[in-house]
């Protein structure tokens, strides 16, 4: 999943939002790098990416991406779960997509000095570039994928794959809609353990 996922997933508190943002940006093991409330953060961001990867409904949405992209559907995947609960954001919580992202910004903008690596960079340009507000359009999934093509040594132009958000709307949605309950109950099956 990508960044408006992990955000969603995570608790409500600067350092599990924090983790859950930079799980993508930190690598190995954590030791004591971070704080507990930021390795857990970070260790549930990569134990949903492991729940996705291996789920049958990501699967098949990745298989109907890989037709037309190869082995580029799992970055295509990711972008898409994003849309897709851009999309659908309405069933899955009371607040509004606005106001969640909002008070996301409010919550780590003090904390942008502590982010692991490249991520202060990325997410100033997240924030000032509304990306997350943009995932519920086309074009800003067109432009997400633009994006990460020119980061890309073959430059693959992943955006071509925007067709199918239109082609292939109604089995995104299906698989999607069979996914994400899963998903959530995974995370609060996490946090019951902890």
């Amino acid at each position: 999943m990508n960044f408006l996922a992990h955000l969603f997933l995570a608790e409500d508190s600067p350092e599990s939002l924090l983790g859950n943002l930079a799980g993508d940006f930190v690598k190995g093991g954590l030791g004591d790098r971070f704080t507990p409330g930021v390795r857990k953060g970070i260790a549930e961001h990569r134990s949903v990416d492991e729940f996705t990867d291996t789920h049958p409904e990501v699967a098949a949405i990745r298989r109907i991406i890989a037709a037309g992209h190869g082995h580029y559907s799992r970055v295509i995947g990711d972008v898409f779960l994003d849309h897709l609960l851009s999309r659908h954001w309405d069933d899955y919580t009371s607040e509004s997509r606005e106001d969640f992202i909002d008070r996301v910004y409010r919550t780590l903008d003090p904390f942008v000095g502590e982010m692991p690596g490249h991520l202060p960079f990325v997410y100033e340009r997240m924030r000032d570039g509304r990306w997350l507000q943009s995932y519920t359009d086309l074009s800003g999934i067109e432009t997400a994928l633009r994006n990460i093509s020119r980061r890309l040594s073959r430059a693959p132009r992943l955006e071509s794959a925007v067709s199918l958000l239109t082609d292939r709307r109604d089995e995104l949605q299906r698989h999607f809609r069979a996914f994400f309950p899963d998903v959530v109950a995974h995370v609060n099956a996490i946090r019951s353990r902890a």
